[in-house]
């Protein structure tokens, strides 16, 4: 073989790998922050049933997956709320359900919130613990960031605006919600329930507060009880077809409903 040949040949042995991933079908899914875990447990499952597929789930919010999927950057996003009256040209396919947890510390006496009570606490015209029946102490509010669907479900459910939110602190993330809440007895903050479920049960020092006399529950969600309820789900950017067809209907099917429960959720079929 002469070093031209050789060369070549080298050049293509490099060159193929780089070839075939550039081939390999390959999927962006991005948004809600309380999907994300799930649907990377659910794109795990996936990828091993089918090797040679290429999927990155990426988090940061349902308004972040919707605007991705807008612009093009991602091809499913995943979304914790009802779609708006403009994403209406859009077409959710339900995954699971899940609802918005009200959380404060394990030793706050206060049991239960009605909607009222909870306006008044978000928009600052509570302060004070007493006020609501509770013990002595300053209201310590940890709002989520905007753009993220559990905000945006209370603050519709109460009639409410963003303006008009008085928190101490602005938190992302569902675990550091908790984590807020859990080191602080006069804090509250909001998180999904499926998540804040599992904390409790691995130890955590929070309580979910029942919201208009129904316990904040996963079994609440299943029986349609709980008003702060909320569905989960992916949205593709286009007439799903090929990989997100097969992924979306994957992701929503029986055979990952042990996932769903894993995380806290209740499958949608239910």
């Amino acid at each position: 073989m002469t070093a031209a040949l050789r060369s070549a040949a080298l050049a293509l042995f490099f060159l193929l790998p780089a070839l075939a991933a550039a081939q390999a079908p390959k999927l962006v899914v991005t948004g809600s922050s309380t999907v994300y875990p799930l649907m990377v447990d659910i794109v795990r499952r996936f990828q091993s049933a089918n090797p040679g597929v290429s999927i990155e789930v990426r988090s940061g919010g349902s308004a972040k997956g919707l605007a991705d999927l807008r612009a093009g950057a991602a091809d499913i996003g995943m979304v914790s709320r009802q779609l708006a009256e403009n994403e209406r040209d859009l077409f959710p396919f339900p995954l699971c359900r899940d609802g918005a947890a009200i959380v404060v510390h394990r030793s706050n006496p206060l049991g239960a919130l009605r909607g009222q009570q909870l306006a008044a606490l978000i928009t600052g015209a509570v302060t004070n613990w007493k006020q609501l029946g509770g013990r002595p102490g300053p209201i310590r509010l940890a709002w989520r960031a905007q753009g993220q669907a559990i905000p945006e479900l209370v603050l519709n459910q109460l009639k409410l605006r963003p303006q008009q939110v008085r928190s101490r602190k602005t938190i992302f993330e569902n675990a550091d919600a908790i984590d807020y809440v859990a080191n602080d007895r006069n804090a509250i903050t909001l998180a999904a329930l499926g998540v804040a479920e599992r904390s409790i049960k691995s130890g955590v020092a929070i309580k979910l507060l029942a919201y208009e006399g129904v316990p904040a529950s996963t079994r609440a969600v299943r029986d349609h009880t709980y008003a702060l309820s909320r569905p989960l789900t992916l949205v593709p950017r286009t007439q799903h077809t090929g990989l997100q067809k097969q992924l979306i209907e994957y992701a929503g099917s029986r055979a990952v409903a042990d996932l769903q429960e894993q995380h806290g959720f209740v499958p949608y079929q239910d």
